[in-house]
This record gives structure tokens, C-alpha cells and sequence, in this order.
């Protein structure tokens, strides 16, 4: 099932907006004084839809199958009469046909032009068409203006084109899947005097340096985290943990949170010294307190575990704090019995993913010493999917480590396999560079990242899919041994075909922050990168410089932090489930 963007029906004038969010209120009519006359034609408006609607299909062409496959595959009599979808043009540049950087579409012509040449800018001043739309993110741009600018108008098509493409992609992905629709809020007059009386505008900052307080920089590039982190800071910036409300009696982590923020934000650019923070976290873990070099992802656990201590409401099951709402995820470990194929899952809950950088060396088959996620040129992991792979690769048990309930026999050989059963809108990955098993040392391992990572094949909804597939291909039944040979072939032809696991939109997460570790482990120094407003910042304590993304993802990473690109729409919920 494929889909394509199809032209939508002419907006009605008639129904503008003709003020903005609050009733009665017309001094907020517009953020931008060139665009009522535009408007009032409809055309910009017309237009602007149709290219929301394509740059929403565009970028998700891969799971609603409007790509041709990278590679030829061997087909089947019936894939091969299915027909074939035209690919969805990739937006260019019409004068010197670039298609990095920011592309622009005039709103008034069918003109493409980039912005790095300059290209949009001078259609638009010599034809005198003032407004264009950037299309990777839909962003209204006024050449009068010379800025983006904000409508309630644009914005209430951007919203229903949003809505509309992820529906289509949840059928098309997830056909049995149910999920609680998107409903639009409107604030009364009531609610929208309380939100006047108390707002006050100010400069809207949130890039500041830190203060190095005597060997704190573990401390500092968590905090810059924390605050570059979107859910956090949509939680603690709309004022749902107030230091001046707050009910509890001494150190409380969550005020510091929020002067943390309020201090990222409140316009001021010199560096900032969290003496209040670092205080509070010594009173509240003993183990760090002092001058001495920490660990960052301990502080960052231990952080985490403060600011969940105490938040109102905290429950030690299906918590609904900040924390677990951002952090918190399900692990599924599958024990397998290889004499009757009998599963026995447990579920534990994790706010992180710490994993190894070194392969384990497999036992010999076929005469051949085989090592998951090794590349053989470099002897060693090279990314974070082999890391991943090897994390949630099936993984043999001792014959005393299992004792089977099914089959009643004790010591039996069994396979242990992890999986995501839930996973959280931010996903925080550990890559394990020190070791301490044989003295201490460091793996100065450069691993590979990616910018976008598709958690889809390590999640147990996908494992079942594929388990569901591969039955299908041995007749419809799942009976008999997992180490049967017809088994093993035909989980490796399942395997080699990329089309059984198509990426969901859901599972697609997006890199936000970077920790990086130089030098040695008691005398190394931390570092950060973080995504602000679409720019990349290299975050060195009182230091904050413009980065590009090459030099984020060519950096020796220590701990990499993912937001989910669609989030859900009732997470607590769906972690009870």
C-alpha cells in the first residue's frame, strides 16, 4: 500500500482567523503586518498546503513506500504485480539545482530556489513576491520582514497536514493499532485572561556557557543536556515544577531544575555558575560531593534520581513524573529453551541504555570463529547499530543458568535475547569507554552515530512481526526446535529482505546532544554538543561555539541522547498497557 500527495481542496477565505490565540484581542492580530492582504486571496494559503503536504510525504517517503527499492531484489510472482509508485522528487534549487541547506518555495509561483546562493532571495526581490516557504520545516518566510514569521492560519494547516500524514502512515504501518486522535484546544476567555495576567514577555535565550567550579565539567555537559533536552524543558518552562510553590522541605532537585532553566532564559549571555545545583546534589549523594573528577553518566543517573525522588506524586509503579515520562522504558528479555521452544519473558524498567564496545568472540561453527558486529578491517565494533545488534543479539546460557518449567528439565541449554517493550520518548545511550576488569583503561574506539536512528528492529513488536513472517514462511507453524536447520534458513532469507521490517515513523528518533571524553580517565576533560533551534553548539564549559553536524558525528562519543521525531500522544497510558 503506497500513497502520494494529492492537491487539497481550495481553502475557504471566509473562515479566517482574523485575531490571534487570545478572544477578543486584536492587538495580536498577526506576527507579520505584510501578510492580510495575501491571505485575503487565498493563494498563499492554497499553496502553502500543498507544499506542507509534500514535505510531510517527503519525509516520510520511506514508510509510506513512494521510494523505489535501493537494491534489486528477487521478487515474487506476487510482489511483482504490484504497481510500482513513482518516487516523490527531492526538493532543488531550479537555478543551480543544490539540494543542501535550506530550500525555499515561493508561495506565490512554482519557483525553488536555496538560500545559500542567495537564490531565493533574489526571486523574491525581483519579483516582488514577499513570501516563500523553507521546506524541510514548513517554515513561513517574509522577504519584507526579512524573518520567519508566525500566523495562526498557516500554523492551523501546518497542524492538520501533521495530523493527516500520521494517520495515513499509522495505516499503512500499523494497521491493528489504535491510537487516541489528536484533538485540538481552544482557550475560553477565562482561561485566556489567567494566561495574560500572568505572562511577561521576555527574551527568549537558552544558549549559556557554564562556570568550570574546580573540576565540574561532568556536572556541566549533563546540565546543557538537561536544558537542550525538549521535553524537560517544555516541562519545567511551563511552569509545572515552580520553586516558589514548591512543597518541599529542604533540597529539592526539581527547584533547581527550574532555576536552572530560568537562568538559561532569562536573556542573560555571560556565563552561568550552578554553585546552588552542584550544592544540592552534594547534600543529596554524598558519593559525589567534593572537588574530585566524577563520572558524567553517574551524575546523570544520580540526577535523574534525585529530581524523580522529589516530585509531588511519585509512585515506585507507573510513575508519572517528569522523569520517567522523558527517560523511562521497558526492557523485554526472552529466555528460549532449545528442547521445547519454551518462552519465558521478564520485563524491567530502564531510564538508560549502556552498551559495550567490545565484541565477544562466539563459538566456532562451521569451522569459522565468528564475531557479531566486527568489522574486519578494523577488528572491532564501528557504530551504534553493531552495538545495538550485539546488545539485543540471542546470547547462549550456561547449562546450570536455566531450569525449564515446561519441559521440567533441570540445566537445560537456553538462548537469552533482549528487546524494547516500551520505549521512551528520549533515549539516552551509555557507550561504555572505561573498563575496570583488568586495571583501568580506556577504549579510545571512534564508534559511528547517525543523526536519525530507526529503534524499529530492537523493539519486540518487530521481533514478533518478523517471528509471525518467518512461521508463515515454514507453513503457518512454529513448532519444532529454534535450531533446526529449516528454521535457521529461513530466518536468514527473512533476515536478507529489508521490506519485512519497514521503518515506523514512531520509532524514528532524532539526535539532540553529544557528551564527549578527552583525554584519560582520572584527568580527561568533558565536552558536549547540543542542537539548538536546528543549529549544532560545541558546549565546553563557559565556551559556546557554532558547530557543523559533520563535526558532531565525527566526535569520539561517551553518551548520546535521541528525542522521539513523533511523540506519543498519552504516554503515561501507553506505558500501562
Amino acid at each position: 500500500m503506497s500513497t502520494a500527495p494529492t492537491s487539497p481542496p481550495p481553502i475557504n477565505t471566509s473562515k479566517l482567523l482574523t485575531q490571534d490565540f487570545f478572544p477578543g484581542d486584536h492587538s495580536m492580530a498577526h506576527g507579520c503586518p505584510h501578510i492580510k492582504p495575501h491571505k485575503r486571496a487565498g493563494e498563499i494559503l492554497s499553496n502553502y498546503q500543498v507544499l506542507t503536504r509534500y514535505s510531510l510525504h517527503y519525509k516520510h517517503r520511506h514508510a509510506l513506500g513512494i521510494l523505489p527499492p535501493a537494491k534489486k531484489r528477487s521478487r515474487s510472482n506476487e510482489d511483482q504485480s504490484l504497481p510500482k509508485t513513482p518516487p516523490l522528487p527531492t526538493p532543488a534549487c531550479v537555478m543551480c539545482q543544490s539540494s543542501l541547506g535550506r530550500i525555499h518555495a515561493c508561495l506565490h509561483c512554482v519557483f525553488v530556489g536555496c538560500w545559500k546562493s542567495e537564490h531565493a532571495q533574489s526571486h523574491a526581490q525581483e519579483t516582488g513576491h514577499p513570501f516563500s516557504m523553507e521546506i524541510s520545516r514548513c517554515g513561513l518566510y517574509c522577504s519584507q520582514c526579512k524573518d520567519f514569521v508566525y500566523d495562526r492560519d498557516f500554523d492551523g494547516i501546518h497542524n492538520i497536514e501533521t495530523v493527516r500524514n500520521s494517520e495515513i502512515v499509522s495505516m499503512i504501518q500499523e494497521p491493528g493499532q489504535k491510537r487516541q486522535r489528536y484533538s485540538k484546544w481552544h482557550a475560553g476567555n477565562k482561561e485566556a485572561a489567567i494566561i495574560r495576567a500572568g505572562t511577561k514577555s521576555k527574551i527568549c535565550q537558552g544558549l549559556r556557557g557554564l562556570r568550570n567550579m574546580g573540576s565540574t565539567c561532568f556536572m556541566n555537559v549533563i546540565l546543557q543536556c538537561f536544558i537542550h533536552n525538549p521535553l524537560l524543558r517544555g516541562y519545567f518552562l511551563s511552569d509545572q515544577h515552580s520553586s516558589k510553590r514548591c512543597e518541599v522541605k529542604g533540597d529539592c532537585m526539581g527547584c533547581e531544575m527550574d532555576q536552572l532553566f530560568t537562568q538559561f532564559y532569562s536573556g542573560t549571555k555571560t556565563p552561568y555558575g550552578p554553585c546552588s545545583f552542584l550544592h544540592t546534589m552534594w547534600m543529596s549523594s554524598s558519593e559525589l560531593a567534593g572537588y574530585a573528577q566524577q563520572d558524567a553518566h553517574e551524575f546523570f543517573i544520580s540526577a535523574l534520581n534525585q529530581i524523580h525522588a522529589k516530585s509531588p506524586n511519585t509512585k515506585l509503579h507507573h510513575c508519572s513524573c517528569v522523569i520517567h515520562k522523558t527517560f523511562a522504558g521497558v526492557l523485554q528479555s526472552d529466555v528460549t529453551c532449545l528442547n521445547c521452544a519454551n518462552v519465558t519473558s521478564a520485563f524491567d524498567p530502564i531510564l538508560d541504555i549502556s552498551l559495550d564496545l567490545r565484541p565477544t568472540r562466539r563459538s566456532k561453527s562451521n569451522g569459522v570463529n565468528k564475531m557479531r558486529g566486527v568489522d574486519e578491517k578494523n577488528d572491532g565494533p564501528n557504530s551504534l547499530a553493531d552495538c545495538l545488534d550485539r546488545y539485543t543479539h540471542p546470547e547462549k546460557l550456561g547449562t546450570n543458568e536455566y531450569n525449564c518449567s515446561k519441559c521440567g528439565k533441570t540445566g537445560q541449554e537456553a538462548t537469552k535475547q533482549l528487546s524494547m517493550k516500551v520505549i521512551p520518548p528520549v533515549l539516552s545511550f551509555q557507550l561504555k569507554r572505561f573498563e575496570h576488569s583488568m586495571g583501568a583503561s580506556k577504549i579510545e574506539t571512534k564508534i559511528r552515530f547517525p543523526a536519525q536512528l530507526d529503534m524499529t528492529q530492537y523493539t519486540a513488536s518487530a521481533r514478533k512481526l518478523k517471528k509471525n513472517k518467518l512461521a508463515k514462511l515454514n507453513g503457518g507453524s512454529e513448532s519444532g526446535s529454534p535450531s533446526t536447520p529449516s528454521s535457521s534458513s529461513s530466518m536468514s532469507s527473512v533476515s536478507s529482505n529489508s521490506s519485512v521490517l519497514e521503518p515506523i515513523p514512531t520509532y524514528v528518533y532524532n539526535l539532540f546532544a553529544v557528551i564527549n571524553h578527552q583525554g584519560k580517565m582520572d584527568t580527561g576533560h568533558y565536552t558536549a554538543f547540543a542542537k539548538h533551534r536546528g543549529e549544532w553548539f560545541s558546549l565546553d564549559d563557559h565556551k559556546v561555539t557554532l558547530a557543523t553536524q559533520k563535526e558532531v558525528l565525527d566526535s569520539k562519543a561517551y553518551m548520546l541522547f535521541y528525542v522521539k521525531q513523533t511523540l506519543d500522544y498519552d504516554f503515561p497510558n501507553a506505558v500501562r498497557d
